[in-house]
C-alpha cells in the first residue's frame, strides 16, 4: 500500500518561523517550554487517491465564506428573526453568532491542524482505548448526515428565491397551490448542475470557490447601495436598525426566548465551518490550510454579514407587510416594497441567487467528500462502490460519492410535496447534527485534557486553549437546545419544530447501523499495527485481507 503521510513541512523548514495571528499561534517552540513540543502531524497510511494539490489555501477560504454565505443564508431564513424581535435579534444575534462560530472554529481547528483528516479520525485519535471506535463512528456518521441535509438545505432555499423571482415579475403565473411542485423542479434542476459542475467539470471548481469571495463581496456593496439610494419611503434611524425589538409575531410572552429562538437564522448560516476539514485529502497542507481557512472565513461571513444587514434594517418595511403575500420570501418582498423598481428588484435577487451557485457546488463538494472518506474506512455498505475514483480523468474526483450525495438530496427534496413541516424539520437536524458532530471532538479534548493536542501546527495559545474549548462546546450544545425550540407560539401540528424528533431517529438509525455493519466493518484511521488492534477481530481481518493484495 503506498502510504501518503499528512505531515506539513519539517521541523527544520520552519526554524526560526513565528507568526501570530489573534488567539491561533503558529511559532518556533523553544526548548524550555513546558506546555508545547515541536510541531507534529499525525500519519495516516492511506493511499493518496485525490489530488494532494487540488484545492488552494484561497480556494478552501471561498469554499468557507460561501458555505456561510451571510447574502444567501440570511436572506432566505429573515423571516425567522423578523418574527422573533425583528433588528435587535437579527443584527445582535448575528455579532454574538458570528463571534462564538469564530471561537469554535479555532478549537476545531486546532484538532484538525493536530489530525488532518475527517472528524471521525480526529475522534478516534482523541478518544481513550476501547471508546474509539463508537466515537469515530457516531462524529463521522453525523457529519454525514449534516453535510447532506445542510447542503439539501443550501440548495432549496436557492429554489424558493429562484420562484420567488418568477412570482414577483407575474403574480399569476404560479397558482399558490403549485408553488411547492415547482419548487421541488427548480431544486432538483439545481441540484443536477452543482453535482454534474462537481463531477464533470472539477478543474473549475477552484476557481470558483476563488471567485465566491469577490462574488458576494461586490453582492454586498451592489445590494446596500442600491436599497439605500432607491429606497422611496422614508429610512429608518440606526437606532432602530440595531436595537428596536418587536416580538409580538412569535407569540412568546418572553423577549429572551425570542431572541434566543432568532438565533436559528444565524445559526442556519454559520454552521457550515465545520464541513471544511471534508477536504483534508485534498490541500497541500491540511495541518495549516483548513484551520486558517475555517477561521478566515467565519470573520470575512461575519463582518459581510453585519454590512450586509444594516442597510436591510435601515429601510425595513412594517414586519406584517412584508408577510402578506405568501408567494414571495420576504426578502423578495423587502427589495420590492422598498425600491418600487422592477428592474433593481430582479437585479437584486440576482445578485442572491449567483451565490446560491457558489454555495450549491461547494457544499456538494464537502458532502461527496464525507461520502468518500467514511466509504474508506467502511462505514457505509457497498463501501468500495461509493469510495470509487475515476483516477483516469484529469481531476481525480470521488464519482459515486457525488452521484450518491445528488441521489439523497432527490431523496429529501421530495419531503416538501408531501409535508412542509417533514422537510424543515430534517433541515433543522442538520444543524442539530453537524453541532453534536463538532462537539464530539471537542469534548475529548477536554477530557484528555488538551494532552492530545500537544505538538499542533495550529493551536490556540495554551492560556486561552481551555476556555475557548469550554466556550466552543457551551455554545454547540446551547444552539442544539435553540434549534428544537418551536419559532411560534401557540403550537399546532403544522408549526411545531420537528427537528429533534428526526435526530433522534438518525441517532437511532446510526446506533443500529453500527451494531449491525459497523462493528465487524467499520475500521479506523490507518496509522499503524497498534491503532488497527483496537478495531473488531473481523474488521482487522478484512484490513490484512487488503492489504496482502
Amino acid at each position: 500500500m503506498q502510504a501518503s503521510a499528512r505531515v506539513g513541512r519539517g521541523i527544520q523548514e520552519r526554524l526560526g518561523l513565528r507568526t501570530t495571528s489573534g488567539f491561533l499561534n503558529w511559532q518556533r517552540v523553544l526548548p524550555h517550554d513546558e506546555d508545547e513540543v515541536a510541531d507534529e502531524v499525525q500519519i495516516f497510511e492511506y493511499e493518496q487517491q485525490l489530488d494532494r494539490a487540488f484545492l488552494s489555501k484561497g480556494s478552501i477560504i471561498g469554499l468557507g465564506f460561501a458555505l456561510m454565505s451571510p447574502v444567501l443564508g440570511m436572506s432566505t431564513t429573515i423571516n425567522i428573526g423578523l418574527d422573533n424581535g425583528g433588528p435587535l435579534t437579527i443584527v445582535v444575534g448575528f455579532l454574538v453568532c458570528g463571534v462564538a462560530t469564530w471561537l469554535c472554529s479555532l478549537s476545531l481547528g486546532e484538532i484538525v491542524s493536530r489530525f488532518p483528516m475527517e472528524l471521525h479520525g480526529s475522534s478516534a485519535m482523541l478518544a481513550p482505548h476501547g471508546y474509539k471506535l463508537p466515537c469515530a463512528w457516531f462524529t463521522g456518521w453525523l457529519m454525514l448526515l449534516g453535510n447532506w441535509t445542510m447542503s439539501t438545505s443550501i440548495t432549496f432555499a436557492g429554489a424558493q428565491l429562484v420562484i420567488s423571482l418568477i412570482t414577483m415579475t407575474n403574480e399569476q403565473l404560479i397558482s399558490e397551490s403549485f408553488i411547492m411542485f415547482f419548487t421541488v423542479i427548480v431544486f432538483y434542476l439545481i441540484v443536477t448542475i452543482v453535482g454534474l459542475v462537481n463531477w464533470k467539470f472539477a478543474s473549475i471548481v477552484e476557481t470558483v470557490n476563488k471567485v465566491c469571495v469577490y462574488w458576494i463581496i461586490y453582492a454586498v456593496i451592489f445590494i446596500d447601495i442600491l436599497l439605500l439610494l432607491f429606497h422611496s419611503g422614508r429610512y429608518r434611524s440606526i437606532k432602530y436598525a440595531v436595537t428596536h425589538f418587536d416580538n409580538s409575531r412569535s407569540g412568546y410572552s418572553s423577549a429572551v426566548m425570542s431572541f434566543m429562538i432568532g438565533f436559528q437564522q444565524s445559526n442556519f448560516t454559520l454552521q457550515g465551518f465545520s464541513m471544511l476539514p471534508a477536504l483534508a485529502d485534498e490541500v497541500r497542507e491540511p495541518e495549516r490550510d483548513i484551520p486558517k481557512g475555517m477561521s478566515a472565513a467565519v470573520i470575512t461571513s461575519g463582518v459581510a454579514g453585519i454590512i450586509f444587514l444594516l442597510p436591510i434594517m435601515l429601510i425595513l418595511p412594517d414586519v406584517d407587510v412584508i408577510f402578506s403575500n405568501p408567494k414571495l420570501l420576504p426578502i423578495v418582498y423587502i427589495f420590492t416594497k422598498s425600491t418600487h423598481s422592477m428592474f433593481v428588484s430582479i437585479f437584486l435577487v440576482v445578485m442572491i441567487l449567483g451565490n446560491l451557485l457558489f454555495s450549491g457546488i461547494g457544499s456538494m463538494t464537502t458532502s461527496s467528500r464525507a461520502v468518500f472518506s467514511m466509504s474508506r474506512d467502511r462505514a457505509l455498505p457497498y463501501s468500495q462502490l461509493w469510495s470509487y475514483v475515476d483516477v483516469d480523468s484529469k481531476h481525480k474526483v470521488p464519482r459515486n460519492s457525488i452521484l450518491l450525495s445528488m441521489g439523497v438530496s432527490y431523496l429529501l427534496g421530495l419531503l416538501a410535496l408531501i409535508s412542509t413541516a417533514a422537510f424543515n424539520a430534517f433541515m433543522g437536524a442538520a444543524v442539530l447534527c453537524l453541532c453534536s458532530a463538532t462537539c464530539i471532538p471537542l469534548l475529548l479534548v477536554i477530557i484528555s485534557r488538551r494532552r492530545a493536542l500537544r505538538g499542533s501546527p495550529v493551536k490556540v495559545r495554551y492560556r486561552l486553549g481551555w476556555p475557548v474549548n469550554i466556550l466552543s462546546i457551551t455554545w454547540l450544545l446551547y444552539t442544539m437546545v435553540v434549534i428544537c425550540l418551536p419559532p411560534k407560539v401557540p403550537v399546532t401540528l403544522k408549526s411545531m419544530n420537528y427537528a429533534i424528533l428526526v435526530y433522534v431517529m438518525f441517532l437511532a438509525g446510526i446506533t443500529l447501523l453500527y451494531f449491525r455493519w459497523g462493528k465487524g466493518n467499520f475500521i479506523l484511521p490507518l496509522i499503524g499495527e497498534e491503532n488497527r488492534a483496537n478495531t473488531s477481530e473481523d474488521a482487522i481481518q478484512m484490513q490484512h485481507f487488503e492489504d496482502s493484495k
